[in-house]
């Protein structure tokens, strides 16, 4: 069975929703909200390693390919 590799305007779509995650959390630590800072840190994170792991998977499919 074929694996499917995951289109990079996907990956480019998450990786600035991450930007714009990062910069909203240090928007919200520098007026003093750590609770809305904390999440946006953490769902920032969580985005650039799904654009690693889309990165990871494509490469292993084009090596399969090839």
């Amino acid at each position: 069975m074929r694996k499917v590799k995951i289109h990079s305007f996907i990956l480019a779509a998450l990786l600035f929703s991450s930007i714009a995650m990062a910069m909203y959390a240090y928007q919200n630590f520098s007026i003093d909200e750590v609770g809305y800072g904390t999440v946006f840190a953490i769902l920032c994170l969580f985005f650039v390693g799904l654009v690693i792991f889309g990165v990871m998977k494509n490469r292993e499919t084009a090596k399969e390919d090839s």
